[in-house]
């Protein structure tokens, strides 16, 4: 069960758990708050001294030449803003591929943190939540990031907001083993959209909003946006 995030005053930045809490007697979790680092550290320990063992060691042709496979066009996701992506899919396939059903295992380096730092006071319709992974494969570590999303309370299940920050570190580690590593490379991205994408002025019909998106060229404006002639002027 994971824990619910909780607000403070002032400059003070709570810290919370996302693990299994007791109940109050109101039914909701009783949430653990730490007060300090020092305090979050010594109740939730430390990773191993080697967890660093392997660095540096090649791994073998046959696994280099499955990380090493160029990217398909077809592979390809293409957001709005123009945002060019690969599915969570796709990395797990490409490391099952590549070291097994098993072989390989994103590991949590602490717990969820609430990273809004804001000072105004005022409430925010969102906050950001960060979460650092280590990857291991073949029981040698691979590479270290921290995984983030937006999470909106109320709106969202703070469970899927969980996995959002999970896919977003392995999609960051898989950065040093190559995977997709053509959505790095300008060029390489500039060519796919100019190949297959166009950008257009487009009105979101249900607040009449009007922003210059991104669409495939074998694909339309679907509910709630609609083409429009819409020009922007300085």
């Amino acid at each position: 069960m994971f824990g619910l995030l909780v607000r403070t005053t002032g400059r003070q930045l709570s810290r919370v758990v996302s693990r299994a809490a007791p109940v109050s007697a109101r039914g909701t979790p009783a949430v653990r708050v730490f007060s300090s680092a020092a305090e979050e550290s010594e109740e939730l320990g430390s990773l191993p001294d080697n967890r660093f063992e392997g660095v540096g060691q090649p791994f073998d042709k046959k696994i280099a030449d499955v990380l090493a496979q160029p990217l398909e066009d077809c592979e390809v996701l293409l957001a709005k803003d123009g945002t060019l992506k690969v599915s969570e899919e796709f990395y797990k396939d490409l490391l099952n591929k590549a070291f097994g059903v098993g072989g390989w295992a994103l590991v949590p380096c602490g717990e969820i943190k609430d990273l809004d730092l804001s000072e105004s006071g005022q409430e925010k319709q969102f906050v950001t939540l960060i979460r650092e992974y280590s990857l291991y494969c073949h029981e040698r570590f691979v590479s270290q990031a921290f995984g983030e999303t937006s999470f909106y309370p109320g709106k969202q299940y703070y469970s899927e907001a969980a996995e959002k920050i999970k896919f977003s570190a392995l999609m960051r580690c898989c950065k040093d083993l190559g995977l997709a590593s053509e959505l790095w490379n300008k060029r390489w991205t500039d060519n796919w959209k100019a190949k297959y994408a166009v950008q257009e002025w487009v009105e979101n019909t249900t607040n009449s909003r009007k922003n210059h998106l991104w669409r495939r060229k074998d694909e339309e404006w679907t509910w709630p946006y609609k083409k429009t002639t819409f020009q922007k002027t300085y």
